[in-house]
């Protein structure tokens, strides 16, 4: 049968998702673990697949992977976070045995920024990228450059301003690009009209490339459901992990803190202690 993964991955522990030689990467990460669970046979024969192939350093909590198996879905999933380092499959479901992982609906990639940008202005900018474009000026692609983005936009989530962005498909670098140019204008640094321009493929202009770490491919979107498969054991894994990272941000805010000549905050000494 054929099945589909949902998965997850700290993109900064990869160089990227499609498979090089002598390299980490997602899907080797994923084909090994699945190989060694005896969920495939090999590349060839189960057809696999990637939905999104993502940059080095960018994360995704929704990617897809497609393959022939003759696990369950359930199996699959619990079998690949058994063996997998890095990536965690969450949910999985059964598929016509023609489906392509490439052919999805909706892709949706978030760019996080931190909190103190004018998301207005941001917005603004966004707005200009939606519809058809020939994005000629923001991706690395030479030879497929027309693209339709359904939503660009920005909001305030938590501690951070998330950029959004929705579309079948994108093109190479092309969020990282959009995400330059648009700061850009939020900045002052070019003009809402130069940023207008440049959606025009006749004039040749470069207008930036932002980092890759604080992009996440959110999910990748085919028009059903594809349910989330209950793993207690990757959960006690990944709850290990959070409890792990969050002493790891209080000692790096503390010692922020120090670095500044701030005092640290504990409870208040009892009277017994002082004497």
């Amino acid at each position: 049968m054929r099945l589909v993964l949902k998965i997850a991955y700290d993109g900064t522990e990869f160089h990227g998702v499609a498979r090089q030689p002598g390299l980490r990467t997602v899907e080797g990460e994923v084909i090994k673990a699945l190989s060694s669970a005896r969920a495939i046979r090999d590349v060839r024969s189960s057809r696999f697949q990637s939905a999104s192939r993502t940059d080095r350093g960018v994360s995704a909590l929704g990617n897809v992977v497609a393959f022939t198996s003759l696990l369950a879905p359930a199996a699959c999933v619990r079998s690949l976070n058994a063996k997998a380092r890095g990536v965690w499959a969450w949910a999985s479901a059964r598929v016509p045995d023609d489906f392509s992982a490439r052919g999805a609906r909706d892709r949706w990639y978030r760019y996080l920024l931190p909190r103190g940008r004018n998301v207005a202005r941001l917005n603004t900018a966004l707005r200009v990228y939606e519809g058809e474009h020939d994005f000629r000026n923001f991706t690395r692609d030479r030879t497929r450059t027309l693209a339709t983005i359904g939503e660009a936009s920005a909001r305030i989530e938590g501690p951070f301003v998330a950029l959004d962005f929705h579309a079948p498909s994108f093109r190479w670098n092309l969020v990282r690009r959009l995400v330059a140019a648009a700061l850009r204008v939020e900045t002052g640094l070019i003009s809402l009209e130069l940023l207008q321009k440049a959606l025009d493929a006749r004039i040749r202009i470069d207008l930036g490339l932002a980092p890759p770490e604080p992009l996440v491919l959110m999910d990748v979107a085919y028009g059903f459901d594809v349910p989330a498969v209950p793993d207690r054991t990757t959960e006690s894994r990944v709850l290990r992990l959070v409890e792990s990272r969050t002493r790891e941000m209080w000692f790096l805010q503390a010692l922020r803190e120090r670095l500044d000549g701030r005092s640290l905050q504990g409870p208040p000494i009892s009277k017994r202690a002082r004497r």
